[in-house]
């Protein structure tokens, strides 16, 4: 064999060596983003479900008990003394984020007021976007029945990312009353106001709102675009003193 045939025969084999190794590094290029793939989405669906799915935890404050209240279907559920000189309307949805952010940035706020006399919340819990804002509603009339919707009311927003299923709603409960009783898991479990969630969709449809939140102050509408925790604290001062 020549020279010239075993140089030839050499680069051959050469180029078929980085051939290979070109392949066997894109099969473990392959290979390795599909395990982070999996693991990213193992990860998420375990995230995911451990977010809906876990155990309701507590409010960071837990407000006092108030006197039981009767549900009526159309009716607000009424945080605070119903003779307070500020009257907020609450359209929300417990499984609406910005809900959510609106509670986080305004809820400390309202409760303090409720607590004062200023103001008192005239809560309509619509639901919406899913079953669990249904269940979520139907559990806080249940609670607002049974005496403690205010600290009820804070700690649905303070879990808004859970499902709702039925043993999540009386865990909740567990966390800030010292003992639910049967009535109110029976009032849970068997969708006893499930004609008053109707009812608060129907009541919000008619007065023209379709959106979460929407807030209104003695019957004007709020514009929550440009309204800050002070403006809102300037508003409930001054029908504090009218």
């Amino acid at each position: 064999m020549s020279a010239g045939s075993r140089r030839a025969r050499e680069l051959a084999r050469q180029q078929a060596e980085a051939v290979a190794k070109q392949q066997r590094q894109r099969r473990i290029a392959l290979l390795s983003t599909l395990v982070v793939f999996v693991l990213l989405v193992g990860g998420g669906i375990a995230f995911q479900a451990w977010r809906t799915l876990r155990e309701p935890s507590a409010p960071t404050t837990v407000d006092p008990s108030l006197t039981p209240l009767s549900i009526a279907d159309g009716k607000p559920i009424v945080l605070g003394s119903a003779d307070a000189p500020a009257k907020v309307t609450l359209y929300e949805d417990f499984h609406c984020s910005h809900c959510a952010e609106f509670e986080e940035k305004f809820g400390p706020l309202l409760t303090a007021a409720q607590h004062s006399g200023n103001a008192a919340t005239e809560l309509y819990p619509m639901s919406f976007i899913d079953s669990g804002s249904a269940a979520a509603a139907n559990a806080m009339a249940c609670a607002a029945e049974a005496g403690f919707g205010s600290a009820y009311y804070r700690g649905l927003f303070a879990n808004s990312t859970l499902q709702w299923n039925d043993d999540q709603l009386v865990a909740l409960a567990e966390q800030v009353t010292p003992a639910p009783s049967d009535a109110f898991r029976t009032c849970v479990t068997t969708r006893a106001h499930t004609s008053w969630v109707s009812s608060i969709n129907a009541t919000a449809e008619a007065n023209g709102v379709n959106s979460t939140p929407t807030v209104f102050l003695n019957g004007t509408q709020l514009d929550l675009a440009s309204l800050t925790p002070q403006t809102l604290q300037t508003m409930i001062d001054e029908a504090a003193t009218r």
